[in-house]
């Protein structure tokens, strides 16, 4: 019985080991569940690039009097905001320092020009006159001194509306008559007019600032505005948007799902076998929530999300669309 007792322990023994092997093997064999990795489609939108700068609106077409010598406003014949026509007296004035030669001789010019030609009906003194038709957007009062070189009237065409803006010297380049334009007054928030860019100047500007003086391009946009009451006003100051480039149909992704070895980009594509590809990329355009893809994807294809899961060429994962 002791033999056969013996027996029977070291059988059960060896069973109990083989069942323990059996289940150390089974869990060192059972295989690994794929990773999941959140997705996301790569997209399909327009990009416009733009520079973004501040205007002034002016009228489509202005002019200045002057005086060429000191003078005073001895009369006003017309009202700000009164429309006149080419040649129609604005203002009489005298010149109360025209006592030397040189004095005598600007006041001549003066009272002989077609700008300021002698007095109407029973006033004597010159006539200062419209060079245009238009409305009268600046005129100064009775007893006002005038001074040389000093805009004494504004006229102005408003029936037509430009804005003047000054784009930094580096962004010259980008710039081509034709181009678009958003129009958007500081004083109306949400109300935005469509323009085109119709004028560049054919010289740069010196500015000025507090780290110092810098080069501008001058441009005119062409407002194109269809509602009468735009509540815009000549010397409003607008924010310009100048759209100097539109990619139609472009193709982007996150940054997050775009890696890079070296100097080369690429992301991991999802297949339809569960399995990921390693594809790499071009891209372009920096956007505020992505990057353009120029080559090496199509707007749809799924894509890794995370750039900071580690994966390898071809390796099962799982997808999650949600992340």
């Amino acid at each position: 019985m002791c033999m056969r007792d013996r027996r029977y322990r070291w059988m059960l023994v060896a069973t109990a080991g083989i069942v323990l092997g059996l289940w150390v093997l089974s869990v060192l064999t059972e295989p690994v569940p794929p990773k999941a990795v959140p997705v996301v489609q790569a997209a399909q939108e327009d990009i416009y690039n733009s520079i973004s700068v501040k205007g002034t609106v002016r009228a489509a077409r202005e002019s200045q009097e002057f005086v060429y010598a000191p003078a005073r406003v001895e009369a006003c014949y017309v009202s700000l905001g009164d429309t006149v026509t080419a040649g129609q007296a604005l203002l009489r004035v005298s010149y109360p320092q025209a006592v030397d030669e040189a004095g005598r001789a600007a006041e001549a010019f003066l009272e002989q020009s077609a700008n300021a030609a002698p007095g109407q009906a029973e006033e004597s003194g010159p006539i200062v006159r419209a060079s245009m038709d238009g409305t009268v957007a600046q005129l100064p009062e009775v007893g006002d001194l005038l001074l040389p070189g000093v805009t004494a009237v504004r006229l102005g065409d408003f029936s037509r509306l430009t804005v003047e803006a000054k784009v930094p010297e580096l962004y010259a380049a980008d710039l081509a008559v034709g181009q678009r334009a958003n129009i958007t007054p500081v004083s109306q928030t949400g109300r935005t007019f469509s323009a085109s860019l119709t004028e560049i100047a054919p010289y740069a500007v010196q500015t000025f600032s507090l780290t110092g003086g810098t080069q501008s391009a001058v441009v005119r946009c062409s407002l194109d505005i269809s509602d009468a009451d735009t509540g815009l006003m000549p010397g409003t100051t607008v924010d310009v948007k100048l759209f100097t480039d539109t990619v139609r149909d472009a193709v982007t992704v996150p940054y997050a799902a775009v890696r890079q070895e070296d100097t080369q980009p690429y992301v991991f594509v999802c297949q339809t076998d569960g399995t990921v590809r390693r594809q790499e990329i071009q891209t372009g355009y920096q956007l505020s929530q992505g990057m353009q893809v120029t080559s090496g994807l199509e707007a749809g294809d799924l894509v890794v999300a995370d750039g900071n899961i580690e994966l390898s060429d071809g390796e099962k994962v799982r997808w999650d669309a949600g992340g």
